[in-house]
């Protein structure tokens, strides 16, 4: 698996995911719902792969998921741009027979890869964008929804550093104490193999709850808490 956490994508990315995937004659499908225009996301995408080597891709731009799944049934890698992920959930989120899809393509030694929102669709949950202003550690000052569930336990951030989100995972992690957050800043990109993360550009932040949670009012704490901020070819087991 590959998180990105947004901004430009660097060439090593989709040259990866190819990579992985089992070289450019590898099936490759690119899923852009989460973009507003879905029709011009796929084609951006789609050429943004192709200009690194990919030879059998498919961005399909209709809003079918068992249109999609079929085709994610044989794929051996799927990419997901960036955009807003509570829209990729509205539109496809309900689909068990896509997410059973996605999550055969890691079985079967496949990628699944994702950029920003993206990237935040692949925890089991995931920030909704709607949270308090003043970055309170409150209970329910950071929204947080269902996921694909594709890397269970976890909730992923993005831009992470640079849109200064370290109190909304912290908020995630401490509502949700079985979840590990991990926060992928801007412009930096990790691999996920088996149980193990590394970073292979920028910063990414991991935060867990080691102690039980506790609430004070609508105050969040927490007596032991592991934050690692990780540095490329630094690695973690999740």
């Amino acid at each position: 698996m590959i998180l990105v956490g947004g901004g430009a994508t660097p060439s090593e990315v989709p040259q990866m995911l190819i990579r992985l995937a089992g070289g450019t004659e590898a099936r490759i499908v690119v899923l852009a719902h989460s973009q507003r225009e879905v029709v011009r996301g796929a084609q951006r995408s789609a050429g943004f792969f192709r200009e690194n080597g990919a030879r059998n891709l498919i961005a399909p731009d209709t809003l079918d998921p068992d249109e999609i799944a079929a085709l994610v049934e044989t794929a051996q890698g799927v990419w997901i741009p960036g955009g807003d992920q509570n829209r990729f959930m509205e539109r496809l989120g309900a689909s068990w027979r896509l997410r059973t899809a996605l999550r055969a393509v890691l079985a079967r030694g496949g990628v699944v890869g994702g950029t920003s929102a993206g990237a935040s669709l692949m925890g089991a949950r995931m920030p909704t964008g709607e949270e308090s202003p003043d970055g309170n550690l409150q209970a329910g000052s950071s929204a947080l929804a269902p996921a694909l569930n594709l890397l269970p336990n976890t909730v992923i951030d993005q831009h992470f550093l640079k849109r200064r989100r370290l109190p909304r995972l912290l908020c995630a992690v401490l509502e949700y104490p079985s979840l590990t957050g991990i926060g992928v800043d801007e412009n930096a990109w990790c691999l996920v193999q088996g149980n193990t993360l590394s970073v292979q550009r920028g910063q990414v932040v991991i935060v867990r709850a080691r102690a039980r949670p506790h609430r004070e009012a609508n105050l969040l704490g927490c007596r032991d808490l592991q934050l690692q901020v990780l540095l490329p070819n630094d690695k973690v087991n999740l």
